[in-house]
């Protein structure tokens, strides 16, 4: 097989040859072209004579050129003044075609440095040094990395960010005065909390925290129904603690309704309407954009091909909800615990901005607060909390009062408690916690004035 060359002399040629020959041409590619994007050492070194002499203001013809790697020690190992004419004699025309020239370097610097990293994937495939699926994610976050550093419209003035911002408020109120819906991320179903949340925007990632027996995957799952179900947005279930037969059981309940404990246990107890609720919860579940992953212990890598996958099916991602953090798995060794929620953290983070969704983490809270007269969550109570509360978004704590205490007038209420939110307000929200049904549902606005004219969770 005939080697390639992924590389054009001819082309760099013409594109110094119209830098040097067309004044201030510089500022049309100095956000687009470096070094690097020549493959020949003379013309990396007459490049950066041209970019260092208009970083001074100075023209960069081909005299002054060649004075500045004179200057610098450097015209012989440039080809000196001959090399720099016989450029200008072999390239009369390039200043008439100096951008799409310098795309086309682009894009061999992409394929130089695809071929690079393709041959550090193949050796490390070859001597079976990593798993399956860390080798996987580590090719995709290769390609990934380079199509970011390949992207070249990264910078942008404030003006145009602003008026963006600007176009984007004038279609919501466009929409809310046609009705149509101006929600462009996830919300909760969950009114009240909503309501402090606000629109959760794609590339979030929302931690959603609580200590045991509070309701945390019950939660999940009401989140991702409401997602899935009723804003009809691609929905992805990572459920390393649950096989997804109970995934699936535990929404027809809450969606029935239907007891979890007669459909588990003794359905011949049912109900007719239960058992009729559940019968088309199975039934309505056929059209919802919802898969289920139960890896036990997922890795990174398993739920990156879970999202691609997804996304190929539907075509988009709404969310993606990982239950939860502490039991995801990874080859990679880490001096300290708080290292290895902090990757996680990262890389969860990562995704949400790469597949442009919402990402909802479950986590444990640290035992401590169990030793506390107020046993509500604090931001400090989650286990390597430096990391979770640096890469989350939103941060939620769930709290039912009566767990701990069995006269609690909260009989049947839930907190959502807005720990952190980089995008609204944070404090408390009150909803209706039937887990026995399996849902968290929405409470009266007149019930929760009440609660909390009382104290709530104070």
């Amino acid at each position: 097989m005939l080697e390639t060359k992924i590389f054009d002399l001819a082309i760099e040629q013409s594109v110094l040859a119209a830098l040097i020959t067309v004044a201030a041409s510089y500022s049309e590619i100095e956000n687009l072209l470096t070094d690097a994007d020549f493959y020949s050492t003379r013309h990396k070194l007459i490049f950066n004579a041209v970019a260092a002499l208009d970083a001074k203001n100075s023209p960069y013809d081909a005299v002054l050129v060649n004075d500045w790697l004179k200057s610098h020690d450097m015209s012989e190992q440039a080809g000196g003044e001959q090399y720099l004419m016989q450029i200008l004699q072999d390239a009369p025309s390039s200043f008439y075609n100096l951008i799409p020239y310098a795309e086309k370097l682009k894009d061999f610097t992409a394929c130089r440095k695809l071929e690079s990293e393709a041959q550090k994937i193949i050796l490390k495939a070859q001597n079976l040094t990593v798993s399956r699926g860390e080798l996987i994610q580590e090719a995709q976050s290769m390609l990934a990395e380079i199509n970011t550093e390949q992207a070249t419209d990264a910078l942008c003035h404030i003006h145009d960010a602003a008026a963006g911002t600007f176009v984007e408020m004038h279609h919501k109120i466009e929409a809310f005065t046609s009705g149509a819906t101006t929600i462009k991320g996830i919300q909760t179903g969950i009114y009240d909390l909503d309501r402090k949340l606000g629109d959760i925007e794609p590339g979030s990632l929302l931690v959603l925290a609580a200590r045991p027996a509070m309701g945390k995957t019950t939660m999940l799952q009401t989140i991702a129904s409401h997602v899935a179900i009723f804003q009809n947005k691609p929905a992805l279930i990572m459920s390393g603690e649950m096989p997804m037969d109970q995934i699936a059981m535990r929404m027809c309940c809450a969606i029935g309704p239907a007891d979890i404990g007669k459909v588990r246990n003794a359905p011949h107890t049912l109900t007719s309407e239960e058992f009729t609720s559940y019968t088309n919860a199975v039934t309505m579940l056929k059209r919802v954009p919802m898969l289920i992953n139960d890896t036990s212990r997922p890795s990174i890598a398993n739920v990156r091909e879970s999202m691609r996958k997804l996304k190929h099916q539907y075509g988009s991602i709404g969310a993606v909800f990982i239950d939860y953090l502490q039991i995801m798995k990874t080859t990679k060794q880490f001096a300290r615990e708080d290292l290895k929620i902090a990757y996680f953290t990262g890389e969860l983070k990562a995704l949400a901005k790469e597949f442009n969704c919402v990402v909802v983490l479950l986590s444990q809270l640290n035992r401590d607060l169990e030793k506390r007269p107020n046993k509500r969550p604090l931001l400090s109570d989650l286990r390597e909390s430096g990391a979770i509360e640096q890469d989350a978004d939103q941060i939620v704590f769930l709290y039912r009062d009566e767990v701990y205490h069995k006269e609690s007038p909260q009989q049947g209420i839930a907190e959502a408690i807005v720990g952190k939110n980089r995008h609204g307000e944070q404090g408390t929200a009150y909803m209706h916690a039937q887990l026995k049904y399996c849902q968290f549902s929405n409470l009266d606005s007149q019930v929760i004035e009440q609660i909390q004219s009382v104290g709530g969770g104070v």
